[in-house]
């Protein structure tokens, strides 16, 4: 299925641009806890300051496994990762003890993340596109889930 990044996904626009929605954070914290909850889990690290990223993080741990949730402010998009010491995340599939429930939220899978994102961006704005050219990102998910200020 090819995915158009919605205007707004970014965080960035301008001043004649209408603000991209914003999520709550109060909501991803709940959905975190429900989850590590309903998979025999906790939540070890909840993270919503979002300067200067567009995106929610929790960590859940289950025995010697964790995972990171990732949510974008902007459009309920979620994806998991692993920390790499390095100061990014590593996007991955979810690991095969979470279970995730029927929601709001739609999950991105790998394959949609590590795609090239030429071509699904008709719907940004300049300042989004403005913003792309300057970081110069690789793949949907370095979009989706971007760290720019």
């Amino acid at each position: 299925m090819k995915m158009i990044l919605p205007k707004g996904i970014t965080g960035f626009g301008g001043v004649d641009t209408a603000p991209p929605p914003h999520l709550d954070e109060k909501a991803f914290c709940l959905m975190c806890y429900f989850i590590a909850m309903e998979n025999g889990g906790t939540v070890t690290e909840l993270d919503t300051d979002t300067y200067p990223r567009n995106f929610y993080s929790a960590k859940l741990s289950r025995y010697d496994d964790a995972v990171f949730i990732l949510q974008n402010i902007h459009y309920p998009y979620i994806a998991f990762a692993q920390w790499d010491g390095a100061s990014r995340f590593v996007l991955i599939s979810p690991p095969d003890w979470l279970q995730l429930p029927d929601g709001p939220v739609r999950v991105l899978s790998p394959n949609e993340l590590n795609q090239d994102w030429h071509g699904l961006c008709e719907e940004l704005s300049p300042e989004e596109l403005e913003q792309i050219r300057y970081w110069n990102p690789q793949t949907v998910g370095e979009i989706v889930f971007n760290t720019w200020d």
